[in-house]
């Protein structure tokens, strides 16, 4: 049969690559309007509310990130810490300001996952009163148990706690934390039974753990260092789902065959509610560029943060499920904090 299409037009299969390749020569154009679209940003001095006090995890990543956004912009970045209630005061304040890029927050995974469920008079709702800008960092947390203890898996742990139900005792930094919540979650997919002892902070439960008043602890890489190479302490296996960068010979919870019971910390930026979209993909993308800088991440490799980022929409979507996960773990647990 003769080819009966018009003179001049091409054929189904030469229209096809030829539509595929105008889409791909418009795509560096759709790229330019959509900069072109979003507000100018930034025009003036930028605040970061980091919602803890100078020195802590959340400041530590802050500050030299801010810095690099300063000299990347042209524009300076100031980070304003305002403490108090378990990041709730600085979370609620953003949520006050303008929606302009202009007040940014640095929060950490806790306050915007946990905290609804946590504190029943917080006066936000993270989910619908801030915007998503984009995550910064993953912070991985240790199954960490004195150098003495007989337990050398997470496995052994589990079988300890199965023979001496409620015997084992684990450590956190404060009630409601991730550091107890993941405890908690842990115990109820192994169906364990585990006690929790909370402290004013890391730093007690850790001596508390090295003298071996207590067994267990969840922290940080870059808290736990010292005490690792000080051979006080070991390491059983990772909580998050995937293995450390740092530590790639140490195992998960998921490979000990509890994938449910996986739990990873993890910091990121957010803005006041109603944000313009384009302008939250602006300022999205200029925190990707000055994650992306070799300085900062050699800083954050020494410090044992993990620089990882997320954009605006994923990051939203895992706000969302792990609300939903940690509200059904604490209120199995029965916590509640004022």
């Amino acid at each position: 049969m003769k080819d009966k299409t018009p003179a001049g037009t091409p054929r189904p299969g030469r229209r096809a690559a030829l539509v595929a390749a105008a889409g791909t020569l418009a795509l560096p154009w759709l790229a330019r309007r959509a900069a072109a679209d979003a507000p100018a940003w930034p025009e003036r001095m930028v605040r970061i509310i980091v919602p803890f006090a100078p020195g802590g995890g959340v400041d530590v990543v802050c500050r030299p990130l801010a810095q690099r956004l300063s000299a990347m912009l042209g524009q300076s970045f100031v980070v304003e810490n305002r403490p108090g209630a378990g990041g709730n005061l600085g979370m609620e304040y953003t949520a006050t300001q303008a929606a302009d890029g202009y007040t940014l927050l640095h929060a950490n995974s806790g306050m915007l996952t946990t905290n609804p469920t946590l504190y029943p008079s917080l006066r936000i709702n993270p989910l619908k009163d801030l915007t998503p800008i984009g995550q910064v960092t993953t912070d991985y947390l240790l199954l960490l148990a004195p150098a003495n203890l007989p337990a050398r898996t997470l496995g052994d742990v589990l079988e300890m706690a199965r023979t001496r139900p409620g015997e084992v005792y684990y450590g956190s930094g404060g009630a409601g934390g991730v550091t107890h919540l993941g405890f908690e979650l842990l115990a109820r997919q192994a169906g364990v039974q585990l006690t929790h002892v909370p402290y004013r902070g890391a730093a007690p439960a850790m001596t508390d753990l090295i003298s071996g008043r207590i067994q267990l602890m969840l922290d940080t890489p870059g808290f736990a260092k010292p005490y690792l190479d000080a051979g006080q302490v070991k390491m059983l296996a990772t909580a998050a789902p995937t293995r450390a960068p740092s530590l790639p010979d140490l195992p998960t919870f998921a490979e000990a065959g509890l994938p449910g019971a996986a739990t990873e910390s993890w910091q990121a930026f957010v803005a006041p509610g109603g944000m313009d979209p384009a302008l939250a993909r602006r300022i999205s993308v200029a925190l990707r560029q000055a994650l992306e800088s070799p300085e900062l991440q050699s800083f954050y490799a020494a410090s044992n943060f993990f620089p990882t980022y997320a954009a605006p929409e994923p990051m939203h979507a895992r706000m969302m499920k792990e609300t939903a996960q940690w509200a059904s773990v604490i209120r199995e647990a029965k916590i509640v904090l004022e």
